[in-house]
């Protein structure tokens, strides 16, 4: 595969002037106001495994960020990393950063490294057995009402969140399980610290947010880093966390960066950003009662968070201050120009999109669709901006396509 130059003026082959509305999730249009300065915009937090870069401004290897969204999310994500295997990139990754939904199948795929039997082209063989099934397996089950229902007061939920993705994808494993930086990606899985409003890291060498002295090599499950991760408001959240005799109360890693961006855009030259994240629905009259109303505000926060980290990014790339692509499953595949994508009418997949954000059993149909929509628009937006490659013969599942 060939580098690719992109236009600095364009990403995704569309004018840095011609901003879409917000909610069209076509977010491939650069944001003027934020490309002179977007690393500007990202908080002073910076990593011990590799902070240094952040602060000297010398940045280098390949960032991986999967966002939140539930097993909407989970499932996109799957897809693009797929898609990732097949071209061989998924060695290259020298950082992967995971939010909610994205953290469920990055922390699998970290747990798998080491069994996943990369060859000489970079493509695991494995991935498929030690990644895609287990993701499709807890995909076909519920997880969040039952964890409510039986969970009763907070932090005994997110224990039984836990307690369930342990059971069908970690086994047990802990952080340690990770893959040894030196042989692998520094793997990231991102919470939100409700005590100081921070980001929380969890990660093979360390777990901390930047106020805390970091807790070196820590055994913590993995299951309990993605429940924190994933711990929704208000119904999942907060996760509880022991650090040092005291209790730390963490919720969803959304709540703070939805994208996962900031481990990754500080220390990598080039950065995929895999963007999983749900619509905003606009009803004529919001709910007025003050459950449904206090929802709403929350997912109010929630969508302008993703507005501004997503706006961070594509400044960020339209501005050639990094290399590489963002994608999301509101996006338009048209406007990837990349030659031989697969068909993804936007009609179809932006139900897709519409696919509800829990942790909630889906059908197999809609599961493989957001795998084959994943797959697409990643090999898309790859091909399109980051490396020539040739295009895939079909759709992993061929039979769904995408709706």
């Amino acid at each position: 595969m060939g580098a690719r130059e992109h236009d600095a003026g364009s990403v995704g082959g569309r004018p840095a002037d011609d901003e879409p509305p917000a909610e069209t999730h076509d977010l491939t249009a650069a944001t003027p106001d934020l490309e002179l300065d977007a690393d500007a915009a990202l908080d002073t937090d910076t990593d011990d495994v590799g902070g240094a870069a952040g602060r000297t401004g010398e940045r280098s290897g390949v960032g991986l960020c999967l966002s939140g969204g539930g097993y909407r999310a989970m499932l996109f994500h799957l897809g693009a990393l797929r898609r990732l295997n097949e071209l061989g990139y998924l060695p290259r990754l020298t950082r992967v950063a995971s939010v909610s939904g994205g953290s469920l199948v990055a922390a699998l795929l970290g747990a798998s490294w080491d069994r996943l039997e990369f060859g000489p082209d970079g493509v695991a063989a494995r991935f498929g057995e030690l990644v895609e099934a287990p993701v499709h397996r807890l995909a076909s089950r519920t997880v969040d009402v039952p964890a409510v229902l039986t969970g009763i007061w907070p932090g005994r939920i997110s224990r039984r969140v836990a307690r369930a993705y342990d059971r069908a994808l970690f086994g047990g494993a802990t952080l340690q399980d990770l893959p040894d930086p030196a042989r692998g990606p520094l793997f990231v899985v991102l919470a939100t610290n409700l005590s100081n409003g921070t980001l929380w890291r969890f990660s093979r060498p360390f777990m901390r947010d930047w106020r805390t002295s970091p807790v070196r090599d820590p055994t913590v499950r993995l299951a309990d880093a993605v429940a924190a991760s994933s711990a929704f408001p208000p119904f999942l959240s907060p996760h509880l966390l022991r650090v040092r005799g005291r209790t730390v109360q963490l919720t969803d890693g959304g709540v703070y960066d939805n994208l996962g961006l900031e481990p990754v855009v500080k220390s990598c030259a080039t950065v995929l950003v895999s963007d999983g994240g749900g619509t905003f629905g606009e009803p004529e009259a919001p709910a007025r009662d003050w459950v449904r109303g206090t929802l709403r505000v929350l997912q109010t926060l929630d969508v302008q968070v993703r507005r501004l980290r997503r706006r961070q990014i594509v400044g960020l790339l339209a501005s050639e201050q990094r290399r590489g692509a963002f994608w999301a499953v509101g996006s338009d595949i048209a406007s990837y120009p990349a030659p031989g994508a697969l068909p993804c009418p936007v009609e179809r997949t932006t139900t897709l999109a519409h696919v509800h954000t829990r942790l909630a059993r889906l059908d197999r149909t809609t599961q493989r669709r957001l795998v084959n929509w994943g797959y697409a628009l990643a090999d898309a937006a790859v091909r399109a901006l980051v490396e020539e490659a040739s295009p895939p013969a079909g759709f992993p599942y061929p039979d769904e396509g995408v709706g």
